[in-house]
């Protein structure tokens, strides 16, 4: 789901710890596995199968023959694959083992987010240049709280155009599915895009792409410059333009409350004559795709390899 959609996806669940070893609901995208050692005290374990990371919250109603972990509920970042939440030990002389009843949850983002301080390339060719278009946030079409650091860029564009990646990151969800014909009105839920998570854990979304025109796949990991999609037509070929909006999970959102989900954070791009440059509305930008941004977050046998492929 694009950034404006996103919100913390809640599932509950009561397990009483009688087994050795357990998991929960195998075809979620976030389950919870406990292991036991020969002294009976719990280790849990949260897998995640998806390319999106998560944060995960043990919430304990009870727990006999150890004490409740502190704090409780106990959150901690969960990246694909599987990642070691938490371990119970027993208190005192205990000679059972420990027994417990909790519940888990999961939302999409990281803990203690801050987005890195690094530059962005624009994301269109090398050499184009592009002009920006202010937008606002959907709530204003419905006369709701728009939050107060919301922050989105539009990118005019020509039919046919390439999108780039701006950073990069791991591809997380994408949208297809959407005719052209639907993406007249910039507030609609029915566009096609793709979303990044970076390392940061901050998540970009490039919105408005031409139907079939998307060339990555979930679980891809790209480097800034790489292509993404096509941007969508439009019969106004003055209208013509994307969307990127770059964001992290509000560490203090509470479920159910009417805190917001998203922090938006305001990056800033490499242009052909500016470095560090906050883009304004109605003003012309010619894109550049410098080696230094590009190599900027790799490794140096990655950086290594990339110059070697690309040289």
């Amino acid at each position: 789901m694009p950034l404006h959609k996103l919100s913390g996806l809640i599932l509950l669940f009561i397990t009483l710890g009688f087994s050795n070893t357990f998991a929960q609901y195998a075809d979620l995208p976030i389950t919870i596995e406990v292991e036991y050692n020969d002294e009976g005290e719990p280790t849990f374990y949260a897998k995640n199968e998806s390319f999106t990371p998560y944060t995960v919250s043990l919430d304990f109603s009870s727990v006999s023959n150890a004490m409740p972990p502190n704090p409780n509920p106990y959150k901690k970042t969960v990246r694909f694959g599987r990642t070691r939440v938490l371990e119970i030990e027993k208190s005192g002389m205990a000679d059972s083992y420990v027994r417990f009843s909790y519940t888990y949850s999961y939302n999409i983002g990281c803990m203690d987010t801050e987005a890195d301080e690094l530059e962005y390339l624009l994301p269109v060719a090398k050499g184009k240049a592009t002009e920006i278009f202010g937008l606002k946030h959907i709530g204003e079409m419905f006369d709701k709280e728009t939050p107060d650091d919301f922050y989105a860029l539009g990118f005019r564009a020509e039919a046919g155009d390439t999108v780039y990646a701006s950073r990069g990151g791991t591809i997380t969800d994408i949208e297809v599915d959407h005719d052209d014909s639907e993406t007249e009105n910039y507030f609609t839920s029915n566009y096609n895009y793709v979303q990044v998570v970076h390392e940061d854990c901050t998540f970009g979304s490039y919105s408005h792409l031409k139907k079939d025109g998307i060339f990555v796949e979930i679980g891809d990991d790209i480097v800034a410059g790489d292509p993404i999609g096509i941007v969508a037509s439009k019969e106004d070929e003055s209208e013509i333009g994307f969307r990127f909006t770059l964001a992290y999970k509000n560490d203090d959102y509470r479920s159910g409350s009417d805190d917001k989900y998203w922090n938006y954070a305001v990056p800033l791009f490499r242009t052909s004559v500016e470095k560090n440059a906050k883009l304004k509305p109605d003003h012309m930008y010619r894109a550049v795709h410098p080696v230094d941004i590009i190599t900027q977050e790799m490794g140096w046998f990655e950086r290594r390899r990339w110059k070697k492929r690309n040289r």
